[in-house]
């Protein structure tokens, strides 16, 4: 490969201090400062366990009540780990804890019970079966129903406190769920003491909305008091609190990793005709929540063009290549990229209405690969969506109606989105353009994002890049939303890419559709024109490099 000249580090700096023309996660439209959250200290120490072998928690007067494997007992702590008293636990083996205002309600692991006890003396003043064997958690609604978990079911149930009748049932979010507290906002906090997540699950629709690192390895007993969550550890007898409610809208931010990206695009003739012009042109990335660069160069000679949904570009113009006669370019990106998650509240968005009027021009509008008027699209969307009115509620369905649609398959050529979701199968780029398409449709404004792709190894090639869909959401901002990567059968697994992305992602590329540049196309796109029967190799690849 022939050598390269760049830019200097001057004109590569000037670019970076470009504000980036959008802001991922921005809640606050201020800019980035105040919207970013380190996952690391979300959680932090409320107070010692004053037991070994705790098993469930539950908010109690002005401290807490748990159960005890160990003693077999139900005990009180106040709010710096003292215990205050106990009663007798009526069977053998506790497993999970909650309070409906008079009683508390404790679960028996072992003979699948649960009783509701009074805290002051302790009787056991009725006892109904579980629906579900092996019991994890119990969490009192206030509308006075009992929702049961249970290890290895797939639902959470909703049961009659008075005889144990089922009622409803909700997905669970994961086979491994070790504790449950009910949010009086809609919501249910479930542990998972193998993932080691604690999730926020929706009881209208099942949806799990999102979910947090837990922290300690085995957290069994959750409760909300007051917008924090509380979560008891069985492996470090710590109690810990975090305040959840401060995460709307946030974009939670861990897992740095430094890496360099090259992408290269290179053109030759092999003849025997002539490339008379063309183009190549190569999207140039910014800063944002997943990736924060600190050096970009490109190849010199290229001319810097802005399309018409922002995204910058370098231009270089082909010119005449005779056979054997090749063209050349690339570009470096080196800095920290991230993993990132959006956190929000469905009861906090925004109504469609409350979508800002430029926004909803730009990014309702119609394009060929969509078909966002088709009868078609719009009877899937009526079909799917039905009668829902919140925004976040009518992306989600959207999305995993996707899910449960659409395979993987990357057979060449991007097809429009009701041929796409008509076959049932599709690339990254099609899984898009079917979103965008159906979210549009429904009055979300939607977008997309391309990337280029750590494969496996740290330092890789990646020839095959990603796209991925962002939405907007009224109050809340633009976030990432990926089909293909949320293609997995449960709920807390599916939930991250719903507003998540991994960092092994430099993001190069954001758009609309139809760019006067990269026209369908992302990280780079080239086009040529020849006279006479002209043998044209063109290639493009990008490598990763670990960065220390």
């Amino acid at each position: 490969m022939k050598k390269i000249n760049y830019f200097g580090a001057f004109v590569a700096f000037v670019f970076l201090a470009v504000p980036a023309f959008s802001q991922t996660c921005d809640i606050s439209k201020s800019g980035l400062a105040g919207n970013f959250v380190p996952e690391k200290g979300l959680f932090c120490e409320a107070a010692p366990l004053p037991a070994g072998f705790t098993t469930g928690l539950t908010g109690f007067g002005s401290g807490f009540a748990l159960t005890d494997r160990h003693e077999d007992v139900v005990l009180f702590m106040d709010r710096k780990g003292k215990r205050t008293g106990s009663i007798e636990f009526p069977a053998y083996e506790p497993s999970a804890l909650s309070y409906d205002g008079k009683n508390l309600v404790a679960a028996d692991g072992e003979n699948n019970r649960i009783y509701f006890l009074n805290p002051k003396t302790g009787e056991c003043v009725r006892t109904i079966d579980s629906p579900l064997a092996h019991v994890t958690g119990v969490a009192c609604s206030r509308d006075g129903r009992l929702w049961v978990s249970a290890r290895g079911s797939k639902e959470i149930q909703q049961v009659d406190p008075m005889d144990g009748t089922t009622l409803a049932f909700i997905r669970s979010p994961s086979p491994f769920v070790s504790g449950l507290a009910y949010d009086s906002n809609g919501y249910l906090w479930a542990a998972d003491s193998k993932k080691d997540r604690i999730y926020m699950v929706d009881i209208r629709t099942g949806y799990t909305i999102f979910y947090v690192s837990a922290p300690g390895p085995v957290v069994n007993g959750l409760c909300l008091d007051g917008g924090k969550l509380y979560a008891s550890d069985y492996e470090t007898d710590r109690l810990y609190v975090a305040d959840v409610y401060a995460l709307n809208g946030k974009c939670v931010r861990s897992d740095a990793r430094r890496g360099k990206v090259t992408l290269f695009n290179e053109v030759q003739d092999l003849g025997p005709g002539k490339i008379t012009g063309g183009t190549i042109v190569v999207a140039l990335p910014v800063n944002g929540p997943n990736q924060k660069l600190d050096k970009l160069t490109w190849t010199k000679g290229g001319r810097l063009e802005t399309d018409q949904w922002g995204q910058k570009v370098a231009v270089y113009d082909l010119g005449v290549l005779k056979p054997g006669d090749k063209k050349s370019v690339r570009m470096d990106a080196e800095g920290t990229f991230y993993r990132i998650s959006t956190k929000i509240f469905p009861h906090e968005v925004g109504r469609l209405s409350e979508i800002p009027a430029d926004i909803a021009e730009k990014y309702l509008q119609d394009a060929d690969k969509y078909r966002v008027k088709s009868a078609f699209i719009r009877n899937k969307v009526k079909e799917v969506v039905g009668d829902e009115k919140n925004p976040y509620f009518i992306a989600r369905k959207l999305y995993d109606f996707l899910i449960g649609r659409i395979h993987y398959q990357m057979v060449g050529g991007w097809d429009i989105a009701p041929t796409v979701i008509e076959r049932g199968t599709g690339s990254c780029s099609e899984y898009t353009f079917a979103y965008v398409a159906l979210c549009r449709a429904a009055g979300i404004p939607a977008r997309y994002v391309g990337s280029v792709v750590v494969r496996g190894e740290a330092s890789s090639v990646d020839k095959d890049y990603h796209r991925w869909a962002e939405i907007y959401l009224p109050k809340i901002g633009w976030f990432p939303v990926d089909v293909n990567g949320g293609d997995r059968e449960w709920q807390g697994d599916r939930c991250f890419w719903f507003g998540g992305i991994e960092n092994r992602f430099l993001i190069t590329t954001r758009g609309g559709g139809a760019s006067t540049w990269l026209k369908w196309g992302y990280n780079n796109e080239t086009h040529y024109r020849t006279l006479g029967k002209a043998n044209i190799r063109s290639e493009s690849f990008a490598e990763w490099d670990v960065v220390k």
